[in-house]
C-alpha cells in the first residue's frame, strides 16, 4: 500500500534534517515552495510542516517562517503513544532479526489480558540511523488472530498502525511505560555496545475498542542517540 503523499514529503524533509543537510536554525521550504516542488495542495504542504513541528523537528513562527529546531534529534513521545497521531517516522532503515509465531507466555514482551497459550506474532527489528549505526531494538508482539498473514508483509517497512488501518482494525487507546534497567546481552549485541549499560526501556500497549490488546512493543534505545520529550500543540490556533 502506497504511503499518503504528505508522509513521503515529510520523510524526505526529516532525512535532510537528520543527515545534517538542514542544520539547526536553517530555513525549511515554505508551504508555497512545497506545493510547487511536489505538486500538492496547500493543505498537504501545511500538514507536512505541522507534523514536523509536532515532532519537534522544526519551529513555525508567523511572519518568520519555519526553521529546523535546535532539538532536531528529539522525539515527541505523544507521536509514539497516540494511536490517532501516527508514528514518529524516524528516518533510517529497519533490519529484521527474527519473526515468529509464539505463545503469549513465551513472548519477550508483556501481553496484558492474554492467556499464556494464545498465539502471537513476535517481531524483533533493529532501527539504524542514517549512518547505518544501530540505535533502537524493537520487540513487538501482535495477537495472531488480528493478522494471521502478518509474516507475509514486508517486515523491513512494516508499521503497525498503518497495518491495522489497512485491515480495518480499530484502536481506541494506548499507554506507554518507562523502565530504568541494565541492558541485557542479547539487546546490547544488537546495538553493538557492552551489556550492563543503564538505559530507559520504553514499552507501549495498544488496545481495541472492545478492550482486547492489539499490540505490545518494547523499545531499547541506545544511550545518547535521541532525546525524548512531551509536547502538545493546538494546531487549530
Amino acid at each position: 500500500m502506497l504511503k499518503p503523499r504528505y508522509q513521503t514529503i515529510r520523510a524526505e524533509l526529516e532525512e535532510r534534517i537528520q543527515s545534517g543537510d538542514l542544520t539547526p536554525g536553517a530555513k525549511v521550504p515554505t508551504e508555497a515552495e512545497l506545493q510547487a516542488e511536489h505538486g500538492v495542495s496547500r493543505s498537504v504542504a501545511q500538514r507536512v510542516l505541522n507534523d514536523l513541528a509536532q515532532a519537534g523537528l522544526v519551529v513555525r513562527r508567523k511572519r518568520l517562517g519555519t526553521h529546523v529546531s535546535e532539538g532536531a534529534r528529539q522525539v515527541n513521545l505523544l507521536r509514539l503513544v497516540g494511536p490517532k497521531m501516527g508514528g514518529a517516522d524516524v528516518p533510517g532503515r529497519l533490519s529484521v532479526v527474527s519473526a515468529d509465531v509464539v505463545t503469549a507466555g513465551k513472548a519477550e514482551v508483556h501481553l496484558p489480558g492474554m492467556d499464556a497459550d494464545e498465539p502471537v506474532t513476535q517481531l524483533v527489528r533493529v532501527r539504524h540511523d542514517l549512518d547505518d549505526s544501530p540505535v533502537v531494538v524493537e520487540v513487538a508482539a501482535i495477537p495472531f488472530g488480528l493478522s494471521p498473514q502478518l509474516l507475509d508483509e514486508r517486515l523491513e517497512t512494516f508499521a503497525v498502525l498503518e497495518h491495522f488501518a489497512a485491515l480495518g482494525v480499530s484502536v481506541a487507546r494506548s499507554r506507554m511505560y518507562f523502565d530504568a534497567m541494565l541492558l541485557e546481552k542479547k539487546h546490547a549485541d544488537l546495538l553493538g555496545i557492552d551489556p550492563g549499560v543503564a538505559i530507559l526501556r520504553r514499552r507501549r500497549h495498544i488496545w481495541q475498542p472492545n478492550g482486547q490488546l492489539a499490540e505490545s512493543t518494547a523499545y531499547y534505545l541506545r544511550p545518547g542517540t535521541r532525546e525524548l520529550f512531551l509536547e502538545y500543540s493546538d494546531q487549530s490556533n
